[in-house]
């Protein structure tokens, strides 16, 4: 990967350079010529040549600086997409896409003094509204906006109004330009493994030790209001918490530094696999939003106890590969039917098909991992994110596309759902904020489309 300019951008900094050289020198020789007339020649004399050289110089700058703005922005030998955020992704190169089109595609904002650019593209969580390559031409430059985290990192983008400055996106939703719904997904096989996975039998003779439930998280202001839930069902069923939430049990010694990091390494899997449930709640609820904490239930086989995407059973290996909150709408509803998984191996292994018969049934998830198996690297996305943006620029060049627009399907985030109620809970500070937050993509939009 090259960060060098092509020829035209630095035969343009070239001149820049030269222009920039010629004001000292020319500063120089007026300052000595001055002196000098000063001395030798009359005073009248010496004004009347100091304008005539002041015209002369001025007429010379004007004609050499025509490398001025209309000519700075050269064009590139291919299109021009530049990532506008700073320091994501950080690396520059020669894109070459499907059909060997190619696009140049930079990290550095500099970039865009020397280029007439044909896309800027954003990382959500670096975005700064303030700063954006304004004026916003629609119609002349694509916008592409790169999203794959939580929703709580930009509360303006949760909403219509803010999603609609960008033409394309790469989400988590399954209806962006370049979905990756299976991001927190490490790979395929993980879902049928049993290289972690601990028999039925032998997790029942654990319990002696250990609480048939296991909690584990640090972030305790979350909008799906997660502590509250767990901190009831604690109230009817023993559940074993090792984070800084609702802590009641210490993490082994060998854990307790820097764990967080350290939450898919051998050890630690083994560990989490020894229990028959774990709280696997989202910090929010988002449509195809879909973190590690499923997964990694999936992957160790234990059975997650799930809420966060509304559309999480679209994603289930099978049809009950996880007890999902909306079944079960109070921690005592739900702590009866976990008495009843407790006392019956055979229903708690209806959990469990995709470890203990290795099967998935659910063709969804089948067709999305073959169909799109770059989702589960990070960097294939983002590579395959600036292809697509690489195509839409050249169809563009070639008048085959008109203004896409991007519309709330694209990450799309309801009004926070607190897991106690399952229904909005107007006193939980998330809520605020998100009623806030659509109040300010509004005026953010009204703002940049009207050049503000």
């Amino acid at each position: 990967m090259s960060n060098q300019l092509p020829m035209a951008g630095q035969t343009v900094i070239m001149c820049k350079r030269i222009k920039q050289n010629l004001w000292t020198v020319v500063f120089c020789a007026l300052k000595m010529l001055n002196t000098l007339l000063k001395r030798v020649l009359r005073v009248r004399l010496c004004e009347l040549l100091w304008c005539i050289l002041v015209f002369v110089i001025f007429i010379v700058l004007w004609t050499f600086s025509d490398v001025k703005e209309t000519s700075a922005k050269v064009t590139a030998q291919y299109p021009v997409i530049l990532w506008w955020t700073l320091e994501f992704p950080g690396s520059s190169t020669t894109r070459t896409c499907s059909n060997n089109i190619k696009c140049h595609v930079y990290s550095d904002i500099e970039k865009d003094k020397y280029y007439s650019v044909g896309a800027y593209l954003f990382y959500a969580s670096n975005i700064k509204f303030k700063n954006l390559p304004l004026p916003r031409k629609p119609k002349d430059v694509i916008w592409g906006l790169y999203h794959e985290e939580s929703p709580r990192n930009v509360e303006e983008l949760l909403h219509e109004k803010a999603l609609s400055l960008f033409n394309f996106t790469a989400t988590f939703s399954r209806f962006s330009n370049v979905p990756f719904p299976l991001q927190h997904l490490h790979s395929f096989e993980d879902i049928t493994s049993t290289t972690y996975f601990v028999k039925t039998s032998i997790k029942n003779t654990y319990l002696k030790d250990i609480s048939p439930i296991m909690y584990l998280q640090s972030d305790c202001e979350t909008s799906t209001e997660r502590d509250a839930y767990v901190q009831e069902l604690m109230k009817v069923i023993d559940v074993d918490s090792y984070g800084s939430c609702l802590n009641n049990k210490e993490l082994p010694s060998k854990f307790k530094t820097d764990y967080l990091n350290n939450l898919n390494e051998d050890e630690f899997l083994k560990f989490i696999a020894r229990y028959k449930f774990v709280v696997a709640f989202e910090n929010g609820a988002c449509n195809d939003y879909i973190t590690e904490k499923f997964w990694r239930a999936i992957k160790v086989g234990t059975v997650p106890i799930y809420f966060g995407s509304p559309t999480i059973r679209d994603w289930l290996p099978n049809r009950k590969s996880a007890i999902l909150l909306e079944d079960f709408p109070t921690p005592k509803i739900l702590h009866k039917h976990i008495e009843q998984l407790l006392n019956n191996d055979t229903l708690y292994e209806e959990y469990l098909e995709h470890k203990t018969i290795q099967t998935i049934t659910n063709d969804r998830l089948v067709n999305e991992y073959r169909d799109r198996p770059y989702q589960l690297d990070g960097i294939k996305v983002i590579e395959k994110f600036e292809c697509f943006i690489c195509e839409k620029l050249h169809e563009k060049m070639n008048n085959q596309i008109g203004v896409n627009v991007v519309n709330k399907s694209h990450y799309d985030c309801p009004k926070p759902i607190s897991a106690l109620s399952l229904k909005v809970n107007p006193e939980n500070s998330w809520v605020y904020s998100w009623e806030k937050a659509e109040i300010d993509a509004a005026k953010i939009y009204t703002e940049i489309m009207n050049g503000d």
